[in-house]
């Protein structure tokens, strides 16, 4: 889950596994791979998604079309995450303009296979990405639309919260990189549009901000 790359004051946190503590509810027990999903102790009712920075691998030529694989650099870092319901890699090119994303799914039109179903760039400034390019093609094991979308953390932030239904999915700031969440709610397939409900956490879990996410796709 990068937990070895905390910083000091969010490493001594209380982090528990689902089910073993902390007041389950409605909370997930288990992650997308089946791993069990850690609870991060200062938001109630949370899930931890994992987060890891590798070195790119092979996985990244199974979704990125030929001229996009050729901008990026062989010995590239990428963060893999993998959640509840959603898993991506993260990249960005080599000369640092512009980040990819494979988001992971069933693709309806059975054009890709597993674990992927599409790939999104976005144009980067800096750190920020201009465009959350939102994702709505993916379909979860139950067949439901997966959104996934770009969040750019504020100054400070080094923890991600997304909304679900009766539970909030947590994501690691990763390799200064946007951070790429997945949610099952609030989709509009018909329009291709998305809202996210996100919150902004130091390391120590204190809320930075919280607010709504609008996304529609990029046409």
């Amino acid at each position: 889950m990068g937990l070895d790359r905390l910083m000091p004051s969010a490493a001594a946190l209380a982090l528990v596994v689902a089910g073993c503590g902390g007041g389950g509810g409605d909370r997930p027990s288990r992650l997308l791979d089946g791993r069990a999903a850690a609870h991060f102790e200062p938001v109630g009712g949370s899930v931890i998604a994992s987060g890891r920075v590798l070195d790119l691998d092979g996985r990244a030529d199974g979704c990125l079309a030929a001229p996009d694989r050729a901008s990026v650099a062989s010995d590239a870092k990428m963060v893999e995450r993998i959640g509840v319901d959603g898993e991506s890699l993260t990249f960005s090119s080599r000369d640092g303009s512009m980040v990819y994303a494979c988001d992971g799914g069933i693709d309806p039109a059975g054009e890709r296979h597993l674990p992927w179903c599409h790939a999104v760039v976005g144009e980067l400034d800096g750190e920020r990405v201009l465009d959350p390019r939102l994702d709505v093609i993916c379909r979860d094991r139950r067949r439901r639309p997966v959104a996934y979308a770009f969040v750019d953390p504020v100054s400070g932030a080094h923890w991600i919260g997304v909304r679900q239904d009766g539970y909030v999915e947590i994501y690691e700031v990763l390799a200064g990189l946007p951070v790429r969440v997945a949610a099952v709610r609030g989709i509009d397939v018909e329009n291709d549009t998305a809202a996210f409900e996100v919150t902004q956490y130091d390391a120590a879990g204190r809320e930075l901000v919280h607010g709504e996410l609008e996304a529609a796709v990029a046409g």
